[in-house]
């Protein structure tokens, strides 16, 4: 069991005790979605130019918690991946880029998170938000909605700028990087940053590329719309003809995934015509202020059309996973992380890996759908090191069907 640290912690614990959890997902009401007809093109070009476009597309998505809650339940935070009876997956750069449609390149999300705030409002936004409106280094998304419904008739460039790092602004933290209350973005020194965070809208369109059996029903794409490019950043923001996902209570879609076929998981879902950064296949770390994690995609070889091998041990990182915000406002995050952030600065030396830590991984390409038999040296290796089912052995849901 050395893949399965902290497991007296871990949620399965909870439900092999017979207790059950719904995540509620965080939803707040964003404008720019609402009202990106009529967004301002002024606006919504600099929204294009800063990475964030395709994200205005994703406004007629809508995600069932009890999918989220079953997914959540087989995440293990010291491999960074989901533990399948098929073997380890996860949300990968790739993903970001061909889900979202977000640059993966670029410098980390750091910096202070103290100084002249207020200074720092009235250079970025053209206004200073009153006191109710800010908490710590966060501004309420109802301000900011608010406050930037509508771009004055004669607005300058630097207003048009305004408007939209606020539409930005507002596009992570109703979208990206949502708090705990749904009403507040995050911190305001990252309008312009690079985002990795796996939260509910990337993690739903990934499960519904790789899982065919809970995916909703949609007009497949003909080879010629393909190669224009009309599945990207995602398919899944085009008008759905249903919804289905199998099941509409968590044990139901627990039970889908322990039973899942093998024809039923996609490694390599569909055709990519885009060309994708080689950061996306890159071991490396992954950097947000105070969170550090790492792209272990030698674990998840099969999603890029590798077979998979035994992995090394992951990276212990239990004393960064303690980390956050809160009381640290005066620390300088570029500093304290500065051996992770040359890290993630020399990831393009691909093939250098005499620190051990950063590599880029090469393999074998898999013929078919990429599955091994339970008789495997890789699987032999995974399932002694694993749990692969959740479904109580004595549940309801069993004794009802």
């Amino acid at each position: 069991m050395s893949i399965l640290r902290l497991q007296e912690k871990h949620v399965t614990k909870y439900v092999w005790e017979g207790n059950e959890r719904l995540l509620r997902p965080i939803r707040h009401a964003s404008w720019v979605l609402k009202h990106e007809d009529i967004l301002d093109q002024r606006v919504k070009r600099l929204i294009d130019h800063s990475g964030f476009g395709h994200l205005l597309k994703f406004k007629h998505i809508d995600f069932n918690h009890v999918l989220i809650t079953a997914l959540v339940e087989r995440w293990r935070t010291n491999t960074h991946t989901f533990h399948f009876p098929l073997g380890e997956t996860t949300v990968i750069l790739e993903d970001v880029e061909l889900i979202l449609g977000l640059p993966i390149d670029g410098q980390v999300v750091t910096g202070i998170t103290s100084g002249d705030l207020i200074s720092f409002y009235n250079q970025l936004l053209g206004f200073i938000p009153p006191s109710t409106a800010v908490k710590g280094n966060a501004i309420k998304l109802s301000w900011l909605n608010n406050t930037f419904q509508e771009l004055p008739h004669n607005a300058t460039d630097d207003v048009i700028a305004q408007h939209a790092r606020a539409h930005i602004l507002t596009l992570i933290g109703s979208l990206l990087m949502p708090d705990s209350s749904g009403s507040k973005t995050f911190n305001v020194s990252i309008i312009v940053g690079r985002l990795e965070q796996r939260k509910e809208l990337q993690l739903g369109c990934w499960a519904w590329e790789r899982i065919t059996c809970i995916s909703p029903q949609l007009q497949p794409l003909t080879d010629e719309e393909v190669q224009q490019g009309v599945g990207f950043p995602s398919r899944w923001t085009r008008r759905m003809h249903g919804t289905h996902i199998g099941g509409t209570i968590v044990p139901q879609i627990r039970a889908i995934f322990d039973g899942i076929k093998v024809k039923e998981f996609l490694w390599t879902p569909r055709l990519i015509t885009i060309e994708v950064s080689p950061t996306a296949r890159v071991v490396v770390p992954l950097i947000c202020f105070a969170t550090v994690e790492f792209h272990q995609v030698d674990r998840v070889m099969r999603q890029f059309g590798f077979r998979q091998s035994i992995p090394s041990d992951p990276f212990n990182l239990d004393q960064l996973h303690k980390e956050d915000m809160r009381g640290r406002i005066d620390r300088y995050w570029p500093q304290y992380h500065v051996a992770w952030i040359a890290m993630w600065n020399d990831r393009h030396n691909l093939h250098d890996n005499s620190n051990g830590n950063l590599h880029e991984f090469n393999g074998n390409q898999f013929n078919g759908n990429g599955n091994l038999h339970d008789n495997s040296t890789y699987m032999q290796w995974y399932i002694n090191h694993t749990i692969r089912y959740i479904t109580p052995i004595q549940s309801s849901f069993d004794d009802d069907n």
